[in-house]
């Protein structure tokens, strides 16, 4: 797959479902991501993928002066609704996080809630943060971590899909905290990740499951590859399976843990432009 078809395979992914639903139950996180950051009124700061604007709306409302980039223009569409009904200012921009559209030292602080991780170019996208920092800004980013719900359902979805395009992005590979710290440290940025919890809450079980098919783009891509596989049946009851497992409540709702990586850190002194 050629860098534009991956990139239009990107702006795809997030037009399907109903990615504010999604945000929604994303919210904690970002709210933990930017209380990390320690932002306050006249910090530029600068939110990569921003969504629907859960991260970026957090920081104005702290003052700062925020501006939100993202490859699809439909979350952009998204965050800028988002913003004009919660009445906060934020500037948003299309660009693409391996090569964002701003100059050298442009931030103060970078953030990005479950965002950056989906990039395909790893050390380029670390390597834009590191550019776009200030001296001695700072970085904070989410990633899923190892150990959720999740990956009952993909040990039974594994032989259920073709094989995945080698070129697709690999967002759990920012899940392992020592892989996310030294890709950072490759990039200039020293950077300390820790594990915390989160869990999907949502009335049952069934809900779970119709929630990740028809809300999460992710979740419908895999649906998409399963019907080109003819197994989307049984993807389906496997998800139903894997949630059942992992379903933590007792009342008849559903609980599913997932936790999540919170990786934050600091430029070095006067990075300078990477060629």
């Amino acid at each position: 797959m050629t860098e534009d078809a991956t990139l239009d395979a990107q702006r795809r992914l997030w037009t399907l479902g109903d990615y504010s639903a999604v945000a929604k139950h994303l919210q904690a996180i970002s709210e933990e991501l930017v209380s990390a950051m320690a932002i306050t009124a006249g910090d530029d700061v600068l939110d990569v993928a921003v969504g629907d604007g859960n991260a970026a709306i957090l920081a104005a409302r702290g003052g700062a002066s925020v501006t939100g980039v993202d490859l699809t223009p439909a979350q952009l569409d998204l965050a800028r609704a988002r913003c004009a009904a919660e009445g906060v200012d934020v500037e948003l921009r299309e660009g693409n996080a391996e090569a964002l559209p701003f100059p050298d030292a442009s931030f103060d602080v970078v953030v990005s809630s479950m965002g950056l991780i989906f990039a395909p170019d790893h050390e380029a996208a670390a390597a834009e943060v590191a550019r776009v920092l200030r001296p001695r800004g700072r970085v904070g980013i989410t990633a899923w971590a190892d150990e959720g719900w999740a990956d009952r359902l993909w040990e039974r979805a594994a032989e259920l899909l073709p094989p995945p395009n080698p070129s697709a992005p690999k967002p759990d590979d920012w899940g392992d905290p020592s892989t996310a710290v030294a890709r950072f440290a490759a990039a200039g940025i020293e950077a300390t990740a820790d594990v915390r919890p989160f869990w999907w809450q949502l009335p049952s079980e069934a809900a779970a499951a119709a929630f990740f098919e028809q809300a999460a783009g992710p979740f419908i891509a895999l649906f998409q590859r399963a019907e080109t596989n003819g197994t989307a049946d049984q993807l389906r009851s496997a998800v139903l399976e894997a949630v059942h497992e992992a379903n933590e409540a007792t009342d008849g709702t559903c609980r599913l843990s997932a936790p999540f990586v919170l990786v934050t850190g600091r430029g070095n002194e006067g990075l300078g432009p990477r060629g």
